[in-house]
């Protein structure tokens, strides 16, 4: 019986621990987000294309734009005119084929103006 007391005491000391790093995590969770929370720059959708290489596409403001992002440098690739409507609607967005299916759509298009 006396060894089952310091079992049973380090198992609580262990659940009580797990349970303090659950609650500190939710709220490091909470504190991230309303930093990350931005009124006019929202990132719309990305593609991870490498380990530390991406594309991007940003709403800012009223416009639209891809956006190339890697460890050494962030650039516009360009503006868009408009969003097709999968990406408009992100609940649609993976229905539909998802960033990839979407950005091949506006490719095709500016491709089609410029012809």
């Amino acid at each position: 019986m006396q060894n089952i007391v310091p079992l049973v005491l380090a198992l609580v000391a262990v659940g009580a621990v797990l349970y303090l790093s659950y609650l500190f995590s939710r709220y490091l969770a909470v504190g991230t987000a309303k930093i990350n929370k931005s009124k006019y720059i929202k990132i719309v959708d990305r593609a991870v294309l490498g380990q530390d290489k991406m594309l991007l596409i940003v709403r800012i403001g009223e416009k639209n734009y891809l956006i190339s992002s890697s460890a050494q440098s962030i650039q516009i690739l360009t503006e868009l005119d408009h969003l097709p409507a999968e990406l408009s609607r992100m609940d649609n967005l993976t229905e539909s084929g998802g960033f990839q299916a979407a950005l091949q759509t506006l490719l095709s298009k500016k491709e089609k103006k410029q012809d």
